[in-house]
């Protein structure tokens, strides 16, 4: 098997990490106490820090970060692995704390087995919601609509239409019986006239008798 050997990052990663450690260690330095000028800036206007208040908090964030410090020199710098593919230090000797770092904490399973599946059954609903709700109300409206439609064409057609139709006719036959009574001719006039009294004469010597 070939031994890959680890290499330290380029420069371009390097030295911007070990500008922000040296920048970050002089503001920890000027923060402290002594030199209270960046303290006193920062609780300007909020009433400000008693030094009781940041020595143990100094001392706390102290502990934590020497321990941290001691446990990986303890598992990494006395036993550091040989190859590439050995196992973790960590790994032989807490495979359950070793799993749950690699894991990440489970974050990303925590937030597949809430946010993803909570939004993924959202969108089914509401794909259920748009397929069968809305879109059947669109079709039955689009439906009851053509339905309207055609009975309205429906009585346009074989009532209105044609009864305003029949009475136009009957209209019109009846204006052109008044239009040949009245054709501007004298004679039809006098032929009229002469029937007229005819008829009248008739009536009143049938009326005598």
């Amino acid at each position: 098997m070939i031994e890959s050997q680890a290499y330290e990052s380029p420069k371009v990663m390097t030295v911007p990490l070990v500008l922000l450690a040296v920048f970050a260690a002089l503001m920890g330095f000027l923060g402290t106490p002594m030199w209270p000028w960046l303290q006193t800036y920062l609780d300007a206007g909020h009433g400000g820090t008693t030094l009781g208040q940041v020595i143990p908090l100094m001392l706390i964030s102290t502990v934590v970060a020497a321990a941290g410090i001691g446990i990986g020199w303890v598992l990494y710098g006395q036993r550091p692995p040989k190859r590439v593919e050995s196992p973790d230090v960590l790994d032989r000797l807490r495979p359950a704390w070793f799993r749950v770092l690699r894991e990440r904490f489970f974050v990303d399973e925590l937030y597949e087995a809430t946010v993803v599946r909570l939004t993924a059954r959202f969108c089914r609903f509401c794909h259920s919601l748009d397929a069968m709700v809305l879109e059947g109300l669109v079709t039955v409206t689009a439906y009851l609509v053509l339905g309207v439609s055609w009975l309205a064409r429906l009585v346009d057609e074989y009532a209105v239409n044609l009864g305003f139709d029949r009475g136009c006719e009957r209209l019109r036959a009846g204006g052109g019986f008044v239009s040949r009574l009245q054709d501007g001719q004298i004679q039809n006039y006098l032929r009229a006239l002469g029937v007229s009294l005819t008829v009248f004469l008739l009536l009143l010597l049938w009326g005598c008798r």
